[in-house]
């Protein structure tokens, strides 16, 4: 995942947002243009039923957020930008697998049928750790801890035992990032024992050494399925997942583009939305129940330097990095983050996930349709 880190009551809603024009917290008439969460009835924060209400799972902020003129569709415990463009599957490039040859049409199986989780057993975890941006070379020295998913996106309990990267682990080149050196960044292996399949999962990686070199860096929304389970070395039980390390010195290459800087007391969020074949996805609106200090923002091309654009229109979504972003979260708040596209000139809710943030941390996540574990 190519990432940086980057309420409502129901009854409020109810009459905020119903099928006739409402009055937005801007001042001005807005009219929702669907309720999108109908489709996800049985997942306790998308059981909203139709004309705008969002549900009695969402919790309630001051001041509510109300049908606006600018985000129109109710997305489970959102209000979403209405998406303008069809969404598409993005192509493959460095890390990220796209569209298989011929199959260009998105895959929102899971969407409509989600799977059913199965029964979890123990497994190994085998990976990279992915450098960032490129300013910091090789990802050495970087803690990974793997914690079960608490309630509201809280962090739960630590499974297995925390690993670090060291120079004898193997490793492979980066060289496509711009700030790479010439002869590329060093991306290390690490395996991880004692992993549960058919869990909600996050996968946490932070400077093993204490020195400010690695930011704080958790990623949501991990979950493996047994039909995942291979043959690892020894022919161990193994799944396979990549990571990220963030450097301390990243956030800035974001934060001098969006014009804020991280508040230390504050956290980073930003996610990908991809189908339900894990590719990403372009053209897809994103928000969250929960205003940052900055607006949502996507990341544009080119993938060896993605950078925020701030003239991207909110409704052209997500680019083909999938990419999206906002700063400063207060944490332990939990975050809502639902994500729509247009399929056949349909609006339609692909994702929806709730984290949270943490303090001077990057939250990272990718949206990946419905999971076994929405629906009842």
């Amino acid at each position: 995942m190519r990432l940086l880190a980057f309420l409502l009551s129901a009854g409020a809603l109810a009459v905020a947002c119903s099928n006739s024009p409402a009055k937005s917290d801007a001042g001005t008439n807005a009219t929702c243009a669907s309720d999108v969460s109908v489709g996800w009835t049985n997942y306790a924060l998308c059981a909203a039923g139709t004309g705008g209400n969002l549900g009695s799972a969402c919790p309630a902020v001051t001041p509510p957020q109300t049908c606006v003129d600018s985000r129109p569709v109710a997305a489970c415990c959102a209000w979403v930008t209405d998406p303008k463009t069809e969404l598409a599957r993005a192509p493959s490039s460095f890390h990220n697998f796209g569209a298989p040859p011929g199959q260009t049409a998105v895959d929102l199986s899971c969407v409509d049928t989600p799977t059913v989780a199965g029964t979890p057993q123990t497994v190994t975890l085998s990976g990279f750790l992915k450098v960032f941006v490129g300013g910091d070379a090789d990802s050495v020295d970087v803690k990974v801890e793997v914690f079960k998913e608490g309630v509201d996106g809280a962090l739960g309990a630590l499974v297995g035992t925390a690993v670090t990267t060291s120079t004898s682990s193997p490793s492979r080149l980066n060289t496509w990032l711009e700030k790479c050196p010439a002869d590329g960044c060093v991306e290390r292996q690490f395996t991880y024992d004692g992993i549960p399949t058919e869990t909600s999962l996050i996968v946490k990686t932070s400077d093993a050494l204490g020195v400010q070199r690695w930011n704080d860096f958790y990623d949501y929304n991990i979950y493996f399925a047994n039909s995942a389970v291979g043959t690892g070395d020894a022919g161990a039980a193994t799944v396979y997942y990549d990571t990220t390390a963030v450097g301390t010195t990243d956030p800035a290459t974001v934060t001098t583009i969006v014009g804020t800087s991280p508040v230390p007391s504050k956290g980073l969020l930003a996610g990908e939305v991809h189908d339900c074949g894990d590719v990403r996805l372009s053209g897809a609106t994103v928000n969250t129940n929960v205003r940052a200090q900055t607006d949502l923002f996507y990341f544009v091309e080119p993938e060896s330097n993605p950078l925020p654009n701030l003239q991207r229109l909110a409704s052209e979504g997500t680019s083909n990095l999938g990419l999206f972003g906002a700063m400063n979260f207060d944490p332990g708040v939990p975050i809502h983050i639902s994500a729509v596209g247009l399929v056949n000139g349909q609006r339609k809710l692909v994702g929806a996930y709730t984290v949270q943030v943490f303090a001077g941390a990057v939250t990272g996540l990718s949206l990946r349709g419905r999971r076994p574990y929405q629906h009842d």
